[in-house]
């Protein structure tokens, strides 16, 4: 059965029953001497997720880590370099090489990161713009919401809001949803000139209707409030919306609104979450620095839920 067959996948643990069923792939860390990033590659590798995961940083802090936490290094594929820039342009080659399939942040600074990404002679980007994407799971939420973008566009446009919707399509096919429902989100639900994010929002919605965002079912401006319950959506006077109560992904106006929306939702919702980035070649794993060893292996299986469905986008 492949990951395809099940109808919507709700959670991580139904996202991990899939994923189990899907040969494993290749994984490359960059700069990938920290124990909490160890720990999500462990966590993977011995639930059979990756194989023969390849770690590029400083080789004697790596193998001294894996130490720690029980593993073998002869288990693993290190390879030694002397500082993060030259870590991050050899995880890019390996996988210009097609030796791995995701590419993996480990401790080395996210622009850093990102610049070898962006290299417009060596990296690895592909379409007009890398987004990201945080997936939650919440107990007060029916199904996965996620959230974009929070790590790297921090004033996105309407064109760049095009884009960000339309770059994680692989990802909604991978959970069994055809037509994923969008929310723009803003502070009010009623258009205002004065509000960019609400002129936005009404101009996404319209191109939503007119089909000029492929299968993408898109309503705004909401609030956040109107976006994620239904009644009180209706209190406010919304009615017969496709997406208001039922959204799979929030739009947020910026990253600052976002990166406080993901964070209030990890740390005072008690969500778990997975992170990916679109764009590029390959999936692309950024998580945050706090991240725990578990939240790293959930975005292990994201990325290779997306890669049955990537080539197809």
């Amino acid at each position: 059965m492949t990951i395809g067959e099940i109808r919507v996948i709700k959670n991580f643990t139904e996202l991990e029953e899939a994923v189990l069923r899907l040969k494993p792939i290749r994984i490359v860390v960059v700069s990938a001497e920290e124990k909490q990033v160890l720990g999500g590659v462990q966590l993977a590798a011995q639930k059979g997720i990756i194989s023969e995961p390849i770690l590029v940083g400083n080789a004697s802090q790596i193998k001294r880590i894996l130490r720690e936490i029980g593993e073998e290094p002869k288990h693993y594929r290190v390879e030694d370099v002397t500082s993060d820039e030259e870590a991050a342009q050899k995880a890019i080659t390996i996988i210009r090489n097609r030796e791995a399939q995701v590419l993996v942040k480990g401790r080395i600074r996210t622009e850093q990161f990102l610049r070898a990404v962006l290299d417009k002679e060596n990296g690895i980007k592909k379409s007009s713009l890398l987004s990201n994407l945080t997936l939650f799971e919440l107990s007060t939420y029916h199904k996965f919401i996620g959230i974009s973008d929070i790590a790297i566009i921090p004033c996105p446009g309407l064109k760049e809001k095009v884009e960000i919707i339309k770059n994680s399509y692989p990802l909604w096919l991978a959970l069994g949803i055809t037509n994923p429902k969008v929310a723009v989100l803003a502070a009010v639900e009623i258009v205002n000139p004065a509000m960019q994010a609400t002129v936005d929002a009404a101009c996404l919605a319209k191109m939503s209707q007119r089909n000029q965002l492929g299968s993408f079912i898109v309503d705004g401006p909401l609030s956040y409030d109107i976006a994620m319950n239904r009644e009180f959506a209706e209190g406010k006077g919304i009615s017969g919306s496709q997406v208001a109560g039922n959204p799979d992904l929030l739009l947020v106006p910026d990253l600052e609104a976002g990166n406080i929306l993901g964070k209030s939702l990890k740390i005072n919702g008690k969500a778990q979450s997975a992170a990916i980035v679109f764009g590029a070649d390959v999936p692309i794993m950024i998580n945050s620095r706090s991240d725990s060893a578990e939240r790293r292996y959930y975005s292990t299986l994201l990325a290779r839920a997306m890669l049955e469905y990537k080539a197809l986008c």
